[in-house]
C-alpha cells in the first residue's frame, strides 16, 4: 500500500518530503548544464558544431528548434529554456546588455525595466548609462530614462578597469550554474509554498532531533499520516480493525501516543518535566513540538538527547507487539526500555572536544623587516544601505603611517562593503608613490572575502570589485590577503564606524 504520494516524497525534507528526485526535472537540470557550457565555452568543438548548424540567424539564447532538429538538440533547448529562468547579467562595461530587454537590475532574480521605452532609449545599452571617464553611473541620464530604478542601478558596482559583461546563474552565489539549483528551479515551487498551514517545522521537529535515524523516520511517518492506524486505514477504504485494541476507541496518532489510557499512564509515570496533558492538542503536528520540549529528570542521565522521540517509538512498538504477537507490556516496561535505548544511543555518539584557545600575538606585533601591513574594515547599515570604509597602514616597524576613511551610498550588502573598502585602500596606496611599498600584507576581518580572493573563487556579487582588486594587486611586487580576527582590527573598524556615522548623520533625510 502506498502511504505517501510520490509528489510529496519529492519535496525537500524541510517541506515534509524525503528529497527524492523528480526524474523529469532532474533530467532538465542536466540538460541545462550542457547549455551553460555552450554559453561559456563557445570555442569548444561541441559548441562550434551545434551553433554552426542551428544558430545561423540568432544567438543560442534566442534560437528556435527547426522541424529537422535532432533529438539531442531539442533536449539542449529544453535545458536552455530552464537557464532563461535563472540567468542574469553581471555588468562590466555594459556594451553587451540592452537596457529594456535583458535582465540586469538584480543579482537575486531576473529583473529588467518595465516598459514601454521611449523612442530615444529603446536601443540603448547599459554602457550609455555610465560616465565614459569615471566608469561610474551617470545619474542625469538614469533620471531621464529610468528614474524609478535609480536605487537598483546605483547598487550595481561597476569596474574601474576593463571588464566585459557576463551572464551569471542567479540562484548560486558564485554565479556558476549547478544542477542542484537548476533542479530546484525546474520544480517551480517557491519555498513559501512548501510550508504546511500549521507552519510545522520539519527540520526542527524531526530531522534535527537528536535521535536515531529509525526514530526520525518513524516521526516523519507519524507526521505524514503514514502509520497503519485505524483512521489512516479508513481513509484508504479498509474498514476492519479500526479501533484501539486496548480501549476500543477510534485509533489515530494522537490517541495512540497520548489520549489512550495506557499512553496517559506512561506519560504520568515517566520521570519527565513538564508533564504532557491529554486533550489539549488538536493533532499530531501540534503535539510533537510540545513533546520535544519535555526533559528527562535526573538521575536518568539524558543530557543531549530528548526522551520524547524514544517514548513515542516504544509506544508504537508496544502497540504492534500487542496486535501481531499478542504480547503485553506494562507501563514500567515501556518506560524502562525507553530510558535504556535513549542512553545507549547517547553513549554511542562521539563528543567533539573544544580546543583551548592559545594566546597569540597581535598581527601588528609580528614584525617583518620589509612588509607593510594594511588593515581594512567596513561598517554597513542595512536600513539605509550606506557603508563606511576605513583602513590604516603600518610600516615594517609597526608604526602607523596613514589612516583613511570614507563612505558610500547604495551598497547592497556587508560583503560588498568589505570588498569596496579593500579596493579603496589599494587605490590609495597605489597612488601614493612616496611609500615605495615592495611587500604589502592586507588584513580584513571578512573571512568570506579573504577566502574568495585567495581561492580565486567566483562571486556574482563581487565580480567587478574582485576584477579591480586583481588589477590593482599587479601594481605591487608582492601582495597578500589574510584574515584577521576583529579584536586585531579595532583601529580600522573604528574608522569605518566613524565614517558611517558621519554619512548617516549629515546626509539629507538621514540617508
Amino acid at each position: 500500500m502506498s502511504w505517501v504520494a510520490w509528489e510529496k516524497l519529492t519535496k525537500p525534507k524541510f517541506a515534509g518530503g524525503l528529497g527524492f528526485k523528480d526524474v523529469e526535472a532532474f533530467n532538465d537540470a542536466f540538460l541545462a548544464k550542457i547549455g551553460w557550457r555552450i554559453l561559456n565555452n563557445p570555442e569548444s568543438l561541441l559548441a562550434k558544431i551545434l551553433l554552426g548548424k542551428y544558430c545561423h540567424a540568432s544567438s543560442f539564447m534566442e534560437c528556435s528548434s527547426p522541424s529537422s532538429a535532432s533529438h539531442g538538440w531539442r533536449g539542449i533547448l529544453i535545458g536552455r529554456d530552464l537557464l532563461r529562468k535563472g540567468l542574469g547579467w553581471a555588468i562590466g562595461d555594459g556594451r553587451k546588455v540592452r537596457i529594456w530587454q535583458d535582465p540586469w537590475l538584480s543579482l537575486d532574480q531576473p529583473l529588467a525595466p518595465m516598459g514601454p521605452p521611449t523612442l530615444a532609449s529603446s536601443t540603448m545599452l547599459v554602457h550609455d548609462l555610465l560616465c565614459p571617464i569615471s566608469k561610474e553611473w551617470n545619474l542625469e541620464v538614469i533620471r531621464n530614462h529610468l528614474p524609478q530604478y535609480e536605487e537598483n542601478i546605483c547598487s550595481i558596482i561597476t569596474s574601474n578597469f576593463q571588464l566585459k559583461d557576463s551572464l551569471v546563474w542567479l540562484p548560486e552565489k558564485s554565479g556558476i550554474y549547478s544542477t542542484k539549483t537548476g533542479y530546484h528551479l525546474a520544480r517551480e515551487a517557491p519555498r513559501q509554498e512548501y510550508y504546511s498551514p500549521q507552519d510545522f517545522n520539519w527540520n526542527k521537529n524531526i530531522w534535527n532531533v537528536k535521535a536515531a535515524p529509525k526514530v526520525k523516520n518513524f516521526l516523519w511517518k507519524a507526521s505524514c499520516g503514514a502509520l497503519s492506524l485505524g483512521n489512516n486505514l479508513a481513509k484508504r477504504g479498509l474498514l476492519a480493525n479500526l479501533n484501539c485494541k486496548r480501549c476500543g476507541e477510534r485509533e489515530d496518532e494522537l490517541h495512540i501516543f497520548l489520549n489512550c489510557d495506557f499512553a496517559r499512564r506512561i506519560w504520568n509515570s515517566a520521570p519527565v518535566f513538564p508533564q504532557i496533558t491529554a486533550g489539549t492538542f488538536q493533532n499530531f503536528h501540534s503535539f510533537l513540538p510540545k513533546a520535544l520540549l519535555v526533559s528527562a529528570l535526573p538521575p536518568i542521565g539524558l543530557v543531549t538527547s530528548p526522551i520524547a522521540p524514544w517514548l513515542l517509538w516504544n509506544l508504537w512498538k508496544a502497540r504492534n507487539s500487542l496486535i501481531f504477537e499478542d504480547r503485553h507490556y506494562s507501563e514500567q516496561d515501556i518506560i524502562t526500555k525507553t530510558i535504556r535505548e535513549a542512553r545507549e544511543w547517547q553513549a554511542a555518539q562521539t563528543v567533539v572536544q573544544k580546543q583551548q584557545a592559545i594566546p597569540r600575538r597581535t598581527v601588528v606585533q609580528q614584525v617583518n623587516e620589509d612588509s607593510f601591513k594594511c588593515f581594512v574594515d567596513a561598517a554597513w547599515s542595512a536600513t539605509t544601505r550606506v557603508c563606511g570604509q576605513g583602513w590604516i597602514l603600518f610600516d615594517p616597524a609597526g608604526n602607523a603611517l596613514a589612516r583613511f576613511k570614507n563612505s558610500r551610498l547604495c551598497v547592497a550588502s556587508a560583503l560588498t562593503a568589505e570588498a569596496l573598502a579593500l579596493r579603496s585602500a589599494l587605490v590609495s596606496l597605489k597612488s601614493n608613490t612616496e611609500l615605495s611599498i615592495r611587500r604589502l600584507e592586507v588584513f580584513s576581518d571578512s573571512q568570506v572575502l579573504i577566502s574568495i580572493l585567495n581561492s580565486k573563487a567566483s562571486s556574482k556579487e563581487l565580480k567587478a570589485i574582485i576584477n579591480d582588486i586583481t588589477q590593482l594587486s599587479v601594481s605591487f611586487p608582492s601582495v597578500s590577503f589574510s584574515y584577521v580576527p576583529r579584536l586585531d582590527n579595532v583601529a580600522a573598524d573604528s574608522l569605518a564606524k566613524a565614517a558611517l556615522f558621519t554619512a548617516i548623520s549629515f546626509s539629507p533625510c538621514g540617508v
